[in-house]
């Protein structure tokens, strides 16, 4: 069954929320979805907006929870379904069924019927959404976007991947000054929940008043396990676990793990799947580390999470700006090793983990790296605590629990926010 209302959420709110990924048991951006929705579901009353194939699943898992959730699918003609068919085009796409909402709301008399509308997925601040559009007190995320790869950790990339990540950077960037909605996502939003610093700053000084840092993913608080000790005998197991992608920093945890792996008895497992696997497997024959590395593929939710709890320490150099890992390492009882860079390094701050600050390049990076793995090597003490500060703060901060419990006075500042700006465009 549902847990109750608190008693600030007795007066339920009519939210309407857009979740494009939202599946009940995945990670990544469809869990995300799905537990932003769950939450407010538990609190408040929901009419979520849904791509047709997250339908069933959703309705399936709120049922069995008991939730209500009243949900609508939506996609655009057959056709473009048939268009969108690939990865190519999932973000072209995505964009345009966010540009669908508007009429959407409008068609629901969204205005009338609800109280507040929410943004839920995807987390990426510089495409608009159509929620905008309702006329409601309006909360956009958390959202935010990635800080642009180094160039100085490009230079081992061959000329079509610099050339991808100039125009991923470009893209991002230029969508904001061509689009009008995009800004208008933005100037309507009443709320603001920002991923980190990298997106916060990009908004105009007006828009940051209405910004709160918050983080898109969350944990739940029974999955909490305390650090697993480490005989001096046994290897230290580390572990990076994300997509095989550049901006994850594979390669570079591959780097730092040989370097240290010279002095240190240690083993490290990757989970993931990507397109760059193929350049990770002929980097460990290169680096002679068959027996020490271990490709495991894609998992699942639960998998990754036994793999966790199973690790020392979780390394993790990605240039991303969320990092949605690091909480769930964290809670598993892992010591988080990153780079003081976007949202991992915002997340490890405070001693909740080590991050290191990005050398000039690649290459030094890793130098510094592999030092801190070979200290959590050395000083198992050093490596508990840098453990359980950062569990303490994923069950004080980062449990969906504590999400949900937010999301009154959020919503109720959001409708304050916009009483408040009508009066001053009344004056």
């Amino acid at each position: 069954m549902a847990p109750k209302a608190s008693p600030r959420d007795a007066v339920k709110l009519r939210v309407l929320a857009s979740a494009y990924a939202c599946e009940p048991g995945l990670g990544s951006e469809p869990g995300i979805g799905w537990n932003w929705a769950r939450q407010i579901a538990l609190h408040h009353e929901l009419t979520l907006i849904t791509r047709e194939n997250n339908v069933a699943a959703i309705r399936k898992r709120a049922t069995a929870e008991d939730l209500r959730i009243e949900v609508i699918g939506h996609d655009l003609s057959d056709a473009m379904l048939r268009w969108k068919k690939g990865a190519r085009r999932a973000m072209p796409y995505y964009y345009l069924w966010q540009k669908s909402l508007g009429h959407l709301c409008e068609s629901l008399g969204a205005k009338d019927r609800f109280d507040v509308a929410h943004h839920l997925t995807f987390a990426s601040g510089w495409i608009p959404s159509g929620l905008a559009e309702a006329g409601l007190p309006f909360v956009f995320g958390p959202v935010g976007q990635h800080p642009k790869i180094p160039a100085g950790f490009q230079a081992h990339r061959e000329l079509l991947g610099r050339t991808r990540e100039a125009l991923r950077d470009g893209v991002r960037r230029l969508v904001p000054t061509v689009d009008r909605s995009v800004e208008s996502t933005w100037e309507e939003a009443d709320v603001i929940l920002s991923l980190g610093r990298a997106f916060g700053d990009r908004l105009p000084p007006h828009l940051r008043e209405r910004t709160r840092p918050m983080l898109a993913c969350g944990i739940d608080g029974s999955q909490v396990r305390e650090p697993v000790p480490r005989a001096p005998e046994d290897p230290m197991r580390v572990l990076f676990c994300g997509r095989l992608v550049e901006l994850k920093g594979v390669h570079l945890a591959l780097e730092a793990f040989a370097l240290a792996a010279r002095e240190a008895h240690m083993t490290l497992e990757i989970v993931g799947e990507g397109p760059e696997r193929p350049r990770l497997e002929a980097s460990i024959r290169r680096l002679g580390l068959e027996d020490r590395v271990t490709l495991r593929g894609h998992l699942t939710h639960e998998e990754s999470f036994e793999a966790m709890r199973a690790a020392h320490v979780f390394l993790f150099p990605s240039f991303e700006g969320a990092g949605m890992v690091v909480p769930e390492a964290m809670s598993a009882g892992a010591a988080v090793l990153c780079l003081d860079y976007g949202g991992p390094g915002e997340m490890c701050a405070h001693g909740r983990g080590l991050a290191i600050p990005l050398e000039s390049s690649m290459r030094e990076t890793a130098s510094e790296l592999s030092f801190q793995l070979r200290r959590l090597h050395g000083d198992d003490s050093l490596r508990l605590s840098v453990a359980e500060i950062g569990q303490e703060w994923s069950r004080r901060s980062a449990t969906w629990a504590s999400k949900g419990a937010a999301l009154g006075d959020i919503y109720r500042t959001a409708i304050q926010n916009r009483k408040a700006r009508g009066r001053q465009r009344a004056a």
